[in-house]
């Protein structure tokens, strides 16, 4: 497939233009075509740094035989209908996370998915974010046999009940929290079989969750996250049984802490923030492989005279490396085992005191 990706801008808010949109004019390969919002004067506002999209209030109002894919950043609830109607009908589909309000709705959205062939890609960006991409390499030895992971995600956002759920902590887990399970996922290629899950107040809708997930292989992922720090912080760092520790304290760099035990502090990769952000927050690169999975997965149904009816399950869409509808409906299931154990303290896994231990006796 030579001719550029035609995408629709399906929801055109602050995420579409803060962060998708910017990064989008920075890809090459593709032409944007629609821009979609219920609210005109959004979709307008982006329409106007295209070359000849145009406007529609929904998705209805579209010609969809003029549209390849679709970049979709629209609340929880629609973004699964959304992304459904459009695959069912012949449309890649980028759609930004959690991608669905619930963890039925994204086993339905999977199904969906699958029947129709189409390439459906979840944006956990910093999968792709370019120091927690070379952590991971580097590490890649290292995560083979049984480590440990601790992964640091903080934000701000959201501090009330937002998307339709009754809480602040559940909406902070379903919508910020879902990046560190899933960066738990990535990072330790072994299923989870248990979760144990805290949370320590910091004030009104303030609060720090510490989530331990135990894998199968024995590794253990350990959770740090919360919205009770005053700016935006993602780490991670990996612990061998050999006694080596990589860490990637910030987004910009990557550090060789321990070697068999013996402090290293060696730097190993660091980001420069030159690129107005492109390597650092992932936004960019997770787009760049969108575009060109669906020039490969269009080259793929033309090769094979495939019609999309039916062979998703081959691994033939030409997006096996990036995150999909199976990965966000992992990372739900997660959340639902975290909140869960928030919900009952006493029953997430640890063994409970029936007398607690006194307190060290040093005070300070």
């Amino acid at each position: 497939m030579n001719d550029p990706v035609r995408i629709a801008l399906v929801g055109c808010g602050r995420q579409m233009r803060q962060n998708l949109f910017p990064f989008l004019q920075r890809v090459r390969g593709h032409q944007i075509v629609a821009c979609v919002d219920p609210d005109l004067s959004l979709a307008a506002e982006i329409q106007a740094q295209t070359y000849g999209a145009v406007c529609a209030e929904s998705v209805g109002g579209l010609d969809l035989s003029t549209v390849d894919a679709a970049v979709i950043a629209v609340p929880p609830e629609p973004s699964s209908l959304l992304t459904r109607h459009l695959v069912e009908r012949g449309v890649d589909c980028f759609v930004e996370k959690p991608a669905g309000p619930s963890t039925p709705a994204l086993e339905e959205l999977d199904h969906a998915v699958r029947r129709s062939g189409r390439n459906v890609q979840v944006g956990f960006n910093f999968r792709y974010a370019e120091t927690l991409a070379r952590l991971h390499e580097l590490t890649r030895a290292t995560r083979a046999t049984p480590c440990s992971v601790t992964i640091d995600f903080y934000s701000r956002h959201p501090s009330a009940p937002q998307w339709g759920v009754d809480t602040t902590l559940e909406a902070w887990i379903r919508h910020n929290g879902v990046h560190a399970l899933d960066l738990a996922r990535w990072f330790v290629p072994s299923p989870v079989v248990q979760v144990d899950a805290h949370a320590i107040s910091g004030g009104p809708d303030r609060f720090q969750v510490v989530v331990i997930l135990r894998h199968l292989d024995g590794s253990l992922s350990t959770l740090r996250m919360g919205n009770n720090l005053k700016r935006f912080l993602v780490s991670v760092s990996v612990q061998g049984t050999d006694g080596s520790r990589y860490s990637a304290p910030s987004l910009e760099r990557v550090t060789w802490d321990l070697d068999a035990g013996t402090p290293l502090g060696q730097e190993l990769h660091s980001t420069r923030n030159l690129d107005h952000g492109w390597a650092r927050s992932g936004f960019g690169p997770e787009l760049a492989f969108f575009i060109e999975s669906c020039r490969r997965s269009a080259s793929v149904r033309s090769l094979d005279g495939l019609t999309g009816d039916g062979v998703a399950g081959d691994g033939l869409t030409g997006a096996e490396d990036g995150p999909g509808v199976g990965d966000a409906l992992a990372a739900s299931a997660l959340c639902d085992r975290a909140l869960e154990g928030l919900a009952a303290p006493a029953a997430n896994g640890f063994g409970v005191v029936t007398h607690p231990m006194r307190a060290s006796a040093q005070v300070g």
